[in-house]
């Protein structure tokens, strides 16, 4: 997916600016056109073992923002 400033996501989130890139994919600042907030998006590289080891990094951090 193109990470180009004013790509929008998901008809959701525009993006502002990309952040950078690591293992699982690449990470751009965008704006949640519904929210009106500023939000994080990670796009996973199109690879079921990146795919299902993203799913395990969110719900480590929901774990952790929760409690």
């Amino acid at each position: 997916a193109a990470l180009d400033a004013g790509t929008l996501l998901a008809s959701r989130y525009e993006v502002q600016a990309f952040l950078g890139e690591g293992t699982f994919g690449k990470v751009a600042k965008c704006a949640d056109t519904v929210t009106n907030t500023k939000v994080a998006i990670k796009i996973t590289k199109d690879d079921p073992f990146f795919t299902e080891q993203a799913l395990e990094e969110v719900e480590h951090k929901l774990f952790l923002y929760q409690n």
